[in-house]
């Protein structure tokens, strides 16, 4: 249990840094350039394709609020410490428009008050359009949105953009929730 505690709050102080584990899809930030890492032509190009395939595939779930997800995905969003707007935006603050312009529900701007917005399950479990969490319940530090086929869009960290990222070991959420 201690292990566990460790790393999330490592997990957590790193992701306040600028710095991302885990995950293959999103570039990771380096320590030695300040944690401004840009995305590639290439990795654009990869992120707007799966864009593209899962705004396609995306017929079941909550549809107009992963359609609303990829749209944001799409547009080059950085990520802003408190910002919940298209100039910027942080994991609660992507959630929360997503849910408010989706489906006129407004989540909080805090991934704890958002909790108290779902039915907890697990995230196998998880279907398109239902929020992913990443840290213990109450005291969770990280939320994104499942889109379907082990993948989910969430505003990541600092020095990246609103993108899809794929589901991994090494960054793996706790539980997920449908909003109620």
């Amino acid at each position: 249990m201690i292990k566990t505690n460790f790393k999330h709050a490592l997990v957590l102080a790193i992701g306040v840094a600028g710095i991302t584990l885990g995950s293959a899809s999103v570039a990771s930030a380096n320590a030695n350039d300040g944690g401004n890492q840009q995305y590639s032509d290439t990795q654009t190009a990869e992120n707007s394709q799966t864009v593209q395939t899962m705004v396609k595939t995306s017929s079941t779930g909550n549809s107009a609020v992963v359609s609303e997800a990829l749209s944001l995905a799409k547009m080059h969003i950085p990520y802003v410490w408190g910002g919940e707007s298209r100039s910027g935006m942080d994991c609660s603050g992507f959630t929360d428009w997503v849910y408010a312009h989706a489906a006129g529900k407004s989540l909080g701007h805090y991934t704890v008050a958002q909790e108290s917005h779902v039915t907890k399950q697990t995230v196998a479990q998880a279907q398109p359009g239902d929020l992913l969490f990443w840290g213990s319940q109450g005291a969770s530090y990280h939320v994104g949105i499942y889109i379907g086929d082990g993948k989910y869009v969430a505003a990541p960290a600092p020095g990246q953009y609103v993108s899809v990222q794929s589901l991994s070991s090494g960054f793996m959420p706790s539980f997920s929730g449908h909003v109620i």
